[in-house]
């Protein structure tokens, strides 16, 4: 156990303080280990462009027709393509065109309604979601109350 050490005498705890922090950096170089590293990133993260910055752009397409294994060459493209974009296009998946335009009708209903509707949903405090209009553009988020957060 630690023992905490005893006041030297004739000194009063209250009355010793320490100097502020100095705002001055030190001269000293970075203890960083590979300096060079890090400052090329920083150079080049300026430049980056981060996912609420990236421009509306075509997502790049999957074919699932010659895909056998994730865990080949085209599963390791998938992922990298999704780390980039963020979304991407699969196409000659299998899943029926009817199913596919059944699915569009109903998520019309949530993707459709009109800005004043989704107001309305922001002023009720029973609701568990409300809608966010983003720098006023047509880009709506769905926040929910518990934490969770989903573009819509």
């Amino acid at each position: 156990m630690a023992v905490t050490p005893e006041p030297m005498p004739g000194m009063n705890a209250v009355n010793f303080r320490a100097p502020p922090p100095s705002p001055v950096a030190p001269g000293r170089r970075s203890s960083f280990a590979n300096d060079d590293v890090l400052t090329e990133y920083l150079h080049r993260s300026v430049t980056e462009i981060f996912p609420r910055q990236k421009s509306v752009q075509k997502p790049p397409k999957i074919d699932f027709q010659n895909l056998q294994l994730l865990e080949n060459e085209a599963g390791i493209e998938i992922s990298e393509r999704i780390k980039r974009m963020g979304c991407l296009e699969v196409i000659n998946h299998g899943i029926p065109r009817d199913l596919i335009k059944f699915v569009f009708l109903l998520a019309g209903g949530i993707f459709e309604v009109s800005l004043q509707k989704k107001k309305l949903v922001d002023q009720s405090p029973k609701r568990r979601y409300k809608f966010e209009e983003i720098h006023g553009e047509a880009e709506i988020r769905v926040k929910s109350f518990c934490g969770v957060e989903e573009k819509v």
